[in-house]
């Protein structure tokens, strides 16, 4: 999780930001965004929340332990709720925090704050009828078994360092033949 370059920029000079919910579920893959409206990111339309949708306080201590987030979603109709009733345990939900250019367009690379694993899910109706679905995952603890997808090249160095040539050799050095004797 490495801010890009343009990221930084855009946070810096306060652009229009928000966050980018990824949920997993039987159902099919659910896309919002906290804004209102749709925003287009990664060949996906993310469909606006505004006030109906809300994510707990995401948490990050030095502690090893399991980080409980809630992401939640209010004014859902009945017949939608029976249709989302299967077992969401051990899928998976993401966050992004995105930036938006001048002309409306996600900032390419938007930030990655999580990467949860899914629990399970619960509801609850109000008077009128609505309901709210609430998805409590785990993040923290069981990430660290977890691989890490960085990769030590060119490449990637100039994602994030795009002045930097230290691993321009890198290649070349990879089969090379080196002679370990004393002098």
């Amino acid at each position: 999780m490495t801010l890009t370059p343009e990221m930084a920029v855009a946070l810096a000079s306060g652009d229009p930001r928000g966050l980018l919910v990824q949920i997993e579920h039987p159902s099919g893959t659910g896309y919002f965004s906290t804004g209102v409206g749709k925003v287009n990111w990664n060949g996906h339309d993310w469909l606006g929340t505004g006030k109906l949708g809300s994510i707990t306080p995401i948490k990050y201590t030095s502690d090893i332990s399991v980080q409980d987030i809630a992401f939640s979603l209010s004014g859902i109709d009945l017949d939608t709720v029976n249709q989302l009733n299967d077992s969401v345990c051990n899928l998976s939900g993401k966050v992004w925090l995105y930036c938006l250019t001048s002309d409306g367009t996600v900032v390419r690379e938007p930030y990655q704050l999580v990467d949860s694993q899914l629990d399970y899910q619960k509801f609850e109706v109000d008077a009128e009828g609505k309901a709210t679905i609430t998805i409590v995952a785990h993040s923290g603890f069981y990430t660290l078994v977890r691989s890490s997808e960085e990769a030590w090249t060119p490449e990637n160095q100039k994602l994030t360092y795009p002045t930097d040539t230290g691993l321009d050799m890198l290649y070349s050095l990879q089969n090379q033949d080196l002679q370990w004797t004393p002098s």
